[in-house]
């Protein structure tokens, strides 16, 4: 049941509480070592008086902190080292922790953490592949599943890289190994089951959108189903999502890729979004860190857009593509029912970092980063990359302000 229609009988029952007559006995429990030594009279009037006095708790806002992450995307480099670093350890699978291993404490410090997660994950019998036809070892899914992910955002231009049965068998990896998948769909009644989680009292709900399959198609009387960008069909699940969730959350893969700052549409497509209730637009596919900001709408209620949060890692060779951000919020839900309120955003910038030759692909907090990392990535070999091309890029995307020193 929606926190916001309980709300009422909450309160309603709380007046019934407070009027109604309860004993002593069921409103107060006493310690184990305390006794009652004497019958005086005066401490039952003391008690009687103490009890009426007393009035019910009021009902409290609810919070749900989340963190968002950008495209998680394994080139060859990626799964290479994952492999090598599974051999030398005695295994002949692949290991991702070295790459994460620097940021990974985020991933799950909050109540919801989301993940676009932009390769396919086909399981056993499919063949490990990178760009531009990807597919990614299950160890990836299972390893950010480890570390703290609760929900992979999969809508994305990559989705029929390995063709209608490829898609399906990545489907059906996610259900097999209990991870929450939104955006591709088995048929019409897997789409029909918005996924939704409880954090806190609360349902949460979650969709997801792609404006692109790279040109590519599922055949004709597939029973799969993509979420594509389509605002008419957007704003119908939204409008089903709502009858179900007290929040809300919406993850697009849309814009122009390496092009920094948000298109006009996405703006507009916000806004519309965020009026029909949207409380919360995650934004991918561009592969560079886009402006983050907080909307406030008509009925008093806020939405948070991420308008893209770039990579969360790659092993692309171009300087931008290399910094993205984990996203933190909380969204409130205040007890008396008025709009969702975003509280204590927080962006903290993060760099994939390769040595020359592409070797050793991690993340590095931009907290952690020097100018002498920065001089020696191994991104120089194929164009600049320095210290100040990051802070002057962050500047420039007006991220700064959500940084927390």
């Amino acid at each position: 049941m929606k926190i916001r229609k309980i709300l009422g009988i909450i309160s309603a029952f709380a007046v019934t509480a407070a009027f109604g007559g309860c004993s002593s006995t069921e409103q107060h429990s006493l310690p184990d070592s305390f006794s009652i030594t004497n019958n005086d009279p005066s401490d039952a009037d003391a008690s009687s008086e103490e009890e009426t006095s007393s009035e019910p708790e009021e009902p409290k806002d609810i919070v749900v902190s989340f963190t968002a992450l950008g495209d998680n995307i394994a080139h060859a480099p990626n799964y290479n080292q994952a492999h090598e670093r599974a051999v030398a350890n005695g295994g002949d699978g692949y290991d991702f922790g070295y790459a994460y291993a620097e940021v990974e404490d985020m991933f799950s410090r909050k109540d919801v953490t989301v993940l676009n997660q932009e390769t396919l994950i086909c399981g056993d019998g499919w063949k490990i592949t990178s760009y531009p036809m990807f597919n990614s070892p299950k160890e990836l899914g299972l390893h950010m599943r480890d570390i703290g992910v609760d929900v992979f955002t999969i809508a994305n231009n990559h989705c029929l890289d390995k063709g209608e049965e490829g898609l399906r068998d990545c489907l059906n990896f996610y259900d097999e190994n209990n991870l929450l998948r939104v955006g591709a769909y088995l048929n019409k009644e897997d789409r029909s089951n918005i996924r939704t989680i409880e954090r806190n009292g609360l349902t949460i709900s979650f969709l997801s959108y792609t404006e692109s399959l790279n040109g590519l198609k599922l055949p004709s009387g597939s029973e799969l189903e993509i979420g594509m960008y389509d605002m008419d069909v957007i704003l119908e699940e939204v409008a089903k999502a709502k009858e179900i969730s007290d929040i809300c959350v919406v993850s697009l893969h849309w814009g122009t890729e390496n092009r920094g700052a948000q298109e006009e549409y996405q703006e507009i497509a916000a806004k519309k979004l965020a009026e029909a209730g949207v409380d919360v637009i995650i934004g991918n596919h561009p592969h560079v860190l886009r402006e983050i900001e907080v909307l406030d709408n008509s009925d008093g209620s806020q939405t948070i857009v991420a308008y893209s949060l770039g990579n969360l890692i790659s092993a692309q060779l171009e300087s931008y593509n290399l910094i993205g951000g984990i996203l933190d919020f909380d969204v409130v839900v205040p007890a008396d029912g008025s709009g969702t309120k975003i509280e204590n955003v927080e962006f903290t910038p993060v760099i994939t970092h390769y040595d020359w030759g592409i070797k050793n692909v991690r993340l590095i907090k931009f907290s952690d980063y020097t100018p002498e990392l920065a001089k020696n990535h191994g991104v120089n070999d194929y164009e600049p990359f320095s210290y100040e091309l990051i802070q002057e890029y962050l500047e420039r995307r007006d991220l700064v302000k959500w940084i927390k020193s």
